[in-house]
């Protein structure tokens, strides 16, 4: 997603292109949010109040755990 991020101090920076912008730009507009900033606002919420580390959604009416890719963490 990020081709680059840098944090300077208290700034980060992250640059997306390809699919991921347009994937980031389908979900803030199914979603409704305004901007980016308030679509990131919302997930990392969501992250911050979870009990565990994992979420669950529906999809196709039946309820799914979600949790992050293991290449994605430490």
């Amino acid at each position: 997603m990020a081709v680059k991020s840098t944090q300077q101090g208290e700034k980060l920076l992250l640059e997306i292109d390809n699919g991921d912008l347009s994937k980031l730009n389908d979900v803030i507009n199914k979603w409704g949010f305004k901007d980016y900033q308030s679509f990131l606002r919302f997930s990392i919420s969501i992250m911050l109040v979870t009990e565990e580390k994992f979420l669950s959604i529906k999809v196709d009416h039946e309820e799914k755990v979600i949790k992050p890719s293991a290449d994605f963490l430490k």
